[in-house]
């Protein structure tokens, strides 16, 4: 192999690295930790099934590191366990569509984060509504109806959220 040769191998490690980190810091945005966006990137602009091993080779890190990611990706619903004749170890491919990919993985953050905060303001709501008819003190009733209304508005807020990400979700479904 010649100094060249060696010089553009090095070139095109650098690009693949910049590649990689480019969009690590895109899917870092979308909940994921940055080894797990990482992972991703990779297992993307790889144009084949990578093994936890190969993985781990190409990011430096353990296999109980890769492991956890994969399987942070595959509850994401990013890559997928693949089969293939004459391999033994569990094969993991990513998802080609980004815009599938990043939409379900955007939308299912949403989801959970509304439900799990609808589900603590209604808590609240019903905490609030228990203690208002105890109070004497017309100031502090008068403070208490005015935050339960914003307790209220917030769920109202969060249901509407929730119409929205549906309404994306069945426009990116109607797309597939």
């Amino acid at each position: 192999m010649t100094q060249n040769d060696i010089q553009i191998i090095n070139e095109i490690e650098e690009i693949k690295n910049e590649a990689i980190l480019t969009l690590a810091k895109l899917i870092n945005l979308y909940g994921l930790t940055l080894s797990e966006s990482r992972l991703f990137s990779i297992m993307f602009l790889e144009n084949n099934p990578m093994t936890l091993d190969e993985m781990s080779q190409s990011l430096g890190m353990s296999k109980t590191s890769m492991s956890t990611g994969v399987r942070s990706l595959l509850d994401a619903q990013m890559v997928e366990r693949i089969w293939k004749k004459g391999i033994r170890k569990d094969l993991y491919m990513v998802e080609k569509d980004l815009y599938k990919t990043f939409s379900n993985a955007f939308i299912e953050n949403w989801h959970s984060a509304i439900y799990h905060n609808t589900k603590t303001f209604n808590e609240i709501s019903e905490q609030l509504n228990i203690i208002s008819p105890k109070v004497d003190d017309p100031e502090l009733q008068i403070a208490l109806s005015q935050y339960s209304q914003k307790i209220d508005s917030i769920i109202h807020f969060y249901k509407w959220l929730a119409e929205v990400f549906k309404e994306i979700q069945e426009k990116i479904e109607s797309r597939q």
